[in-house]
């Protein structure tokens, strides 16, 4: 009967060069063609999510500098795929809903999304997606608690920063 032998062991720099390949090939496998429109479409993806945002919370959690974010909103704007509305509450800010040409866009995106994520996946079986997407995850809540606890740590600098930061920008833009 043939010896079998363990496979050597992948070291972290072997496995973290293979998950910064894999990413690699997911970014491009999911963007390539779309690689202008992908601000636009993660624009889009967050106001399919509820029915109307502000244009402050949009800037907020899609961490991108205003002045990029009002350039792809006149864009967005003058396709047809969303709508720009002054606050009733407060009049500095805008409101954003997509239009039912944006519905469509955004359809579409998901539709292409998921033809990618077929091609980039078809060489696992189910139960290697199932043991990946666990692996995933795993990683994930660790370093996600990782995160909240070195956020916790700063003893309320880092919500000090960040709350300076805002106020800073607002003023800035009066």
């Amino acid at each position: 009967m043939p010896e079998t032998r363990k496979p050597e062991p992948c070291s972290d720099e072997q496995l973290l060069r293979l998950f910064h390949r894999a990413a690699k090939w997911i970014v491009r496998g999911h963007f390539h063609r779309d690689a202008v429109h992908h601000a636009q479409g993660h624009i889009l993806s967050v106001l399919g999510e509820s029915e109307s945002v502000s244009q402050r919370e949009l800037l907020e959690r899609l961490h991108i500098r205003s002045a990029s974010l009002s350039e792809l909103l006149i864009k967005l704007e003058k396709s047809g795929a969303i709508v720009r509305r002054r606050s009733e509450k407060d009049k500095r800010n805008f409101l954003l809903q997509l239009t039912g040409q944006g519905r469509i866009e955004l359809a579409e995106q998901y539709r292409r999304r998921q033809q990618s994520a077929e091609r980039l996946f078809s060489a696992l079986s189910d139960a290697e997606r199932e043991s990946l997407a666990a692996l995933l995850a795993r990683l994930l809540n660790v370093w996600e608690a990782e995160e909240r606890q070195r956020e916790g740590s700063e003893n309320g600098w880092g919500q000090i920063k960040r709350w300076l930061k805002r106020e800073i920008r607002q003023k800035i833009k009066r």
